[in-house]
């Protein structure tokens, strides 16, 4: 929970670090795709294929913590 909703609200666009870990997060990539206005000018701008991407890592990286939690689990 955290993870996901209360550490994103941390990060900010306007360095570079906390930029790219912002968008690493489900939060800031859902914000990027849910964007129907005009485009804002942004110091770190990132790509709607960016977003999906970091969906599709968070989505890899939970099935891979569950496939070694059952492994390890039914051992």
């Amino acid at each position: 929970m955290v993870l996901l909703l209360l550490l994103p609200a941390v990060f900010s666009d306007r360095r570079h670090l906390t930029a790219v870990l912002a968008h690493a997060t489900p939060l800031h990539a859902w914000e990027r795709l849910a964007d129907a206005g005009p485009p804002v000018e942004e110091p770190f701008p990132w790509s709607a294929g960016g977003a999906w991407l970091v969906y599709a890592l968070w989505a890899l990286g939970g099935a891979a913590v569950t496939v070694l939690a059952v492994r390890r689990r039914d051992q």
